[in-house]
């Protein structure tokens, strides 16, 4: 449990659930734990055996199979361990973990709860960290052909609605208001997150600017995400919904 809790907003919940399908796999289930009336969030072991665990092991925390807290629903166990969750992440968390537990795969789970999740942002909801960043820069990439590329010039990033490009994917999975970028026309991300009023961590806005940088040069969408992986962020500060 972490010594002050830390609220978990939308779109750093998100960036968490992407990062656990990016390690497991999107066709990942949850198996049933033998010998239990009930389905504990982790084995005996100490390993996580459902997607939310999965979430609270990234964020070093775990539960003993005999707590009671395994009755309860994703939002409520997280933040009984210091980690409570907004209105909108709470939703995301909950029905994806409802959807996984009636055998729905992690990633239809997860990309079904996105879509139906409609519950108005907080401030924390539009926070992002360099996991966010790079697990949707991941999920993007994976589901695209490998030669992939965006326009070399210059192009908003938001065109009537619809993403162009890697990182107007990235913000469109990440919920972003698109009829507002589509009308404010910026052609870099860092600058649309900035005028949409998000709040991004030093260490999500290096990944972004290089990111940015090769997707400028022509990098495939692949080579993007090895270069944005790649960037030195030792040195910056680290907030909590960073990795």
């Amino acid at each position: 449990m972490p010594s002050t809790p830390h609220l978990i907003g939308f779109a750093e919940l998100l960036g968490r659930l992407r990062h656990v399908l990016t390690v497991n796999g999107e066709d990942t289930v949850t198996l049933r734990f033998s010998g239990l009336s009930y389905h504990p969030y982790f084995d005996r072991d100490g390993w996580p055996r459902r997607l939310l665990a999965h979430v609270l092991f990234g964020l070093d925390g775990h539960l003993d199979p005999a707590s009671l807290l395994n009755l309860e629903p994703a939002a409520s166990l997280l933040g009984a361990l210091g980690y409570p969750l907004t209105a909108k992440a709470a939703a995301l968390a909950n029905e994806a973990e409802q959807l996984t537990m009636q055998g729905w795969t992690w990633g239809h789970a997860v990309d079904t709860t996105i879509q139906r999740t409609d519950v108005d942002d907080e401030p924390e909801d539009t926070r992002i960290g360099d996991v966010a960043v790079m697990a949707v820069l991941s999920h993007i990439a994976a589901r695209h052909a490998t030669e992939m590329t965006s326009p070399i010039r210059a192009v908003p990033l938001f065109h009537r609605g619809y993403p162009t490009g890697l990182l107007g994917h990235l913000a469109a999975c990440l919920r972003l208001d698109a009829v507002h970028a589509s009308a404010l026309g910026d052609s870099s991300a860092l600058a649309l997150f900035g005028h949409l009023g998000w709040t991004l961590s030093p260490r999500a806005s290096a990944v972004l600017t290089t990111a940015e940088q090769a997707e400028a040069a022509g990098a495939t969408w692949t080579d993007v995400v090895i270069q944005a992986r790649a960037t030195r962020r030792d040195h910056l500060r680290r907030d909590p919904w960073d990795r």
